[in-house]
Order: C-alpha cells, then structure tokens, then sequence
C-alpha cells in the first residue's frame, strides 16, 4: 500500500457567516465574509450567487410630481400602500396605491398641504412613520404630523377600494393626548402608541373594535410603568396550553422592555404583563413576524420572541453568526428588515466599520479586526467606503449570509418575494428574490456609488474564510496543496487569494471557466451549453496553484468574482505541514 501524502489535510465547509476573529472558537465552517452568497437549496454548505434587485416601478413617473422618498408602506391583497415625498404637495408626504396585478396606480384623492405630514429627511434619526390596516380603514402614523387643524395621523378609505379618499383626523369623542408614534391592529382595534411631551406617561390608547377613530370610553387606554418612550408594537400568537392560540400583542418600550397585551375590554380580559428579558428595540422596522416568532434588533443583536412569550438570546452571538453590526448599529431608528420564505433580511449601519487606511483598517475593507473582510469594497479595497450592510438570516437551517449590497432603505414581504427601497435611488421600487429562478439577473439596476454595486454594473460576490482554526503547536506553518468546490460558467474568473492576520497577501491565483459565455443571436439552437456550462466547468474541486508555499501562522482565503447563475462554491481543502520553527515575530 501506498504511504500517504505528508502533511495534515483539513476541511473547511462554509456553513455561516460569523463574526469570529479566530475560528478555533467558533463554529466549524465560520465565514467571514458570504457577500451577494446564498446557500444553494440542493446541498448543504453549497453557495451560489444571489439574484439582483429588479427594477417594478418609478412613482416620480406616474403622476407623483417630483417623488424623491417613500417613508412607509404596506401590503393588502394585491396592492402596495405606502407615503412618498412629492412636490404635489410640496415638502408634505402624500399616500400612493400601487396595484401589482394591473401594474397601475390607483387614486387617492382629498390631499392637501394642511391634512398631509410634513416629509422626512432621508438621512440620519428619525421617527418611522407606519401604516396598518383596521377594518375598512389604513391608519397612518407619521412625525410628520403636528396636529395642527386636527390631523394627529392620516386616514385611507378603502371601504370602496376602487373610490379611496385621504382624510387626516383625531379619534373621538376621546381624542388622543398627542399625535400618536406607531399603529397597531390588534382585535379588531387601533391601538395607537402615543408618546406626550412634557413627562406625561406615555400610553396605548385604543379604539373601538372596526372602527379606528372612534374611542368611545375614557378608560381605552393602557400605561406602562413610567416615562419611558414606547417604540412599536406588532402581534404575536402564542401557544395555549390547553390547545390552539390566544393573540397578543407585543408593545416595545424603548431598549429595556417588552409588554404582553392579551384579551379585550368589552370581554373584561384586557391585561399586560411585562417578558422575561429586560431588552427592547430602537429600530421599529426591524421588528417582523415569521415562522419562529417575531425577531427584532435589540442592543446586544438580533432576538426572538417565541410563541411562549420568551425573549432568545442574541441570535448568533460569541462568534458564531451576526451580532457585532446590530451591537454597533449607527442610526438604529433606520434600520429596515422583512421576513420572508424563511428568510429575515435586515438592513443597518455598522459603525464597527472603518474606513481603509485609518490606523484600526485591516486593508480589505477594515471592520477593526485583523484579517476581517469588509464586502463593501471591491477586490482592491479601495472603491469607497460605506457602513451600510444588509444580513440575512436563514430562520431554517439557522445560518447567516451577507453582507449583501443592495441597500435597502424599506423592505417588505409580498408574495413569496420581497419589494425593497434603495438609498439614494428616490421613489423608485424594487423586486428582490431571495433565491435563484430562470429569469434572475446579476446585474443590480441600482445602488448607491459607494458600498453598493454601482447601478447597471455586475454584482461581485466575496466568499472569505474567518482565520483559521490555529494548529496550537506554536510553531509556523506552510501550505502547498488547496482546493476549493466551485461550479465554474464559461469565461467567468474567479481570484483567490491567501491573506495573514494584518491583511498581507501572501500569495494570489486565478482561475476561468473553460470556454466563452453563451451570447443571445449568436448561436444555433440545440448547439450551445446554456450559461455557456460545459462538463469541466461542473462543481468539482479546484486546485489552486500557488506560486511558492504558503508560510503562515494565521490564515484567511478569500474568493472572489463576479456573480453570474451557474457560480457554486463549496467545501475548502487544505493540506499543511507544521515546521520546526517558532512562529516569527509580526
């Protein structure tokens, strides 16, 4: 029998993105860096590239003089809701109605300067306006609204959806104290947070049951302890223990608690009690029903309340997913999410970022971690610099992907899909998918010139190892065999590269698919591989032929390219030999 090869093979199959610095202490598989990656549904720790955002309308194109910024919206049946910025009413927020079926804009008639909120810069702290549907009626809340001549929040009625009318008002015969932050549907009611100036408690006042500007009783109001700012809300079902469900609803008092309401007044069940985590939010966007329960960003990372009414740990914490961009989020209150298909995707400003070439850089991008990957540049580090980041959280099999690079500035579930708002890219909406289908693009219509892919170029993808787990034999290390599982198309390259802990590129190789890309008119039917697919470019180990051996302590490798359908990356082989020296000095 044949000896066998010397050195020490190791196996590196991508399972999650992780924050980890050295993943001798994180999960096996822990990655970097899976930018514009999602994991391929035929096979486990198999990646593939995620699909562009597709361009569905232009509100400043159809009769929404000089739309420049949607704040808010929502989905019924089969049409989009929402509040955009328009110099119809100028320097005022006016409601839009999108019919996807009919792919046309339905009108909303009685706006006016006086009963329309004052819009929102696009930028920086805010309140998030937000819509909800109760009975026959779309309730929006919005800072923008002073109650000046009554308008406290806007009023859509759509009893006869295709004769709507605008109207701004108060709740009576018992008016609301103060205009109100959020609006919650919760049996039947209005439930609208509000918040008084002045150090008056802040409560939630809700309506009668269908009918959402009438409080007909003075005691339609609940309160929460003390002065602390009530963030939003969002029901919840919650597992009964004799059977079934028993709805709640969840109201959000800053970042230090969360309160169960249950039951209703005219049953005389109203009640609310405090959960068990003294946690909260200040981001009311990242707040979002699913499948698991209802996730939201607090202060220490992404968290769920289940359908007991517990409060999980951070999702993804201690290195072993995503928590360090929510920890640091910049702007929380702009922070934007949806769940869908089994996937949460959150939009936020990572201030752990640096920009490249700041004393805490790393070289490729810079989060202040040695080694770490910072997607929102290009290969060289240096097209620009943006904390914008957008993660996904597949809620099935519980791993992260990202940072992706369309950011978002609103997302919403529809269909099996998501509509999404680009920064920087107006009143303009967006189709993104989640998964690849026959039709996906590569090419993102859109995106801001730094951090995002630019519009009408083709996306990259990053695909980077965190640090390798450490050999702990305090000596150095040198690699001469690798490979990598990849799926190649036709033309396409990919570069590799074998980075230290400073970021130093020890050593760069290439590799190309064989043959030329499939063009549209250029071929005879029946007598081209689609996608320009040919036997040598299927999903096979690759070896990459360094130029001399890799001489390490610690390691990162890092793929990267431009993204296209048939691209899979999979598991990494390694073989090392541990030499018989003391690890140099840095």
């Amino acid at each position: 029998m044949a000896s066998p090869l010397p050195g020490t093979p190791l196996v590196w199959s991508p399972q999650s993105a992780a924050d980890t610095l050295d993943a001798s202490t994180s999960i096996q598989g822990a990655m970097a860096s899976m930018s514009n990656l999602i994991p391929d549904p035929s096979t486990k720790n198999l990646w593939q590239c995620r699909p562009a955002a597709v361009f569905v309308v232009d509100l400043a194109a159809h009769g929404f003089t000089g739309a420049t910024f949607i704040s808010c919206w929502m989905a019924a049946g089969t049409r989009i809701y929402g509040m955009v910025s328009t110099t119809g009413t100028p320097a005022h927020d006016q409601p839009f109605c999108y019919d996807t079926r009919t792919f046309q804009f339905l009108p909303i008639p009685g706006t006016t300067t006086a009963n329309t909120p004052i819009s929102q810069v696009a930028t920086g702290p805010w309140t998030p306006p937000h819509m909800e549907l109760v009975g026959s009626k779309i309730i929006v809340t919005h800072p923008g609204f002073t109650g000046v001549g009554g308008a406290y929040f806007g009023v859509i009625d759509v009893s006869d959806p295709f004769h709507m009318n605008w109207t701004a008002t108060n709740t009576s015969p018992v008016p609301l104290f103060f205009p109100p932050t959020w609006v919650s549907n919760f049996n039947g009611r209005a439930y609208y947070l509000v918040n008084p100036p002045g150090g008056v408690q802040p409560a939630a006042y809700f309506s009668d049951i269908l009918n959402p500007t009438v409080i007909t009783n003075a005691d339609q109001i609940l309160t929460f302890e003390d002065n602390e700012m009530l963030t939003c809300s969002e029901g919840l079902a919650l597992s009964n223990q004799l059977g079934g469900i028993i709805q709640s609803l969840m109201v959000f008092k800053g970042v230090n608690n969360v309160y169960q309401i249950t039951g209703d007044y005219s049953l005389g069940t109203l009640a609310r009690n405090s959960l068990n985590v003294a946690t909260g939010t200040n981001a009311p966007n990242s707040v979002c029903r699913s499948e698991k329960g209802l996730f939201f960003m607090s202060p220490e990372g992404i968290r769920i309340i289940d359908f007991n009414a517990i409060i999980s740990d951070p999702i993804g914490d201690d290195g072993v997913g995503i928590s360090v961009p929510f920890i640091y989020a910049l702007n929380p209150s702009r922070t934007c999410a949806a769940f869908n298909g089994g996937t949460y995707r959150i939009q936020v400003e990572n201030g752990n970022l640096v920009p490249p070439g700041s004393p805490w850089s790393s070289g490729w991008g810079g989060t202040g971690a040695p080694g770490s990957v910072g997607p929102a540049y290009g290969p060289s580090g240096v097209e620009g610099f943006s904390r914008q980041q957008e993660w996904w959280f597949d809620a099935i099999h519980n791993r992260w992907s990202g940072p992706h690079t369309t950011n978002c500035s609103l997302e919403l579930a529809y269909q099996n899909s998501f509509f999404v708002t680009i920064q920087g890219q107006g009143a303009r909406i967006f189709k993104s998918e989640h998964f690849q289908t026959i039709s996906s693009l590569f090419t993102e219509p859109a995106g801001l010139p730094t951090g995002a892919t630019p519009a009408g170029v083709q996306m990259n993808y990053v695909w980077a190892t965190s640090m390798l787990p450490d050999t702990d034999q305090m000596a150095e290390i040198a690699m001469i065999q690798t490979t990598l599982h990849m799926q190649l198309m036709a033309g396409n390259m990919v570069t590799f590269q074998a980075r230290d802990q400073t970021g130093r590129n020890l050593d760069t190789v290439e590799i190309t698919g064989s043959g030329m890309p499939t063009m549209w008119n250029d071929f005879n039917w029946n007598q081209a591989q689609w996608n320009g697919i040919a036997m040598n470019n299927s999903l096979y180990p690759r070896r990459m032929a360094w130029h001399f051996p890799i001489v390490f302590r610690r390691l990162q490798l890092i793929a990267f390219g431009q993204s296209a359908a048939p691209l899979k990356i999979g598991r990494l082989h390694m073989r090392y030999q541990v030499l018989n020296y003391l690890q140099q000095a840095v």
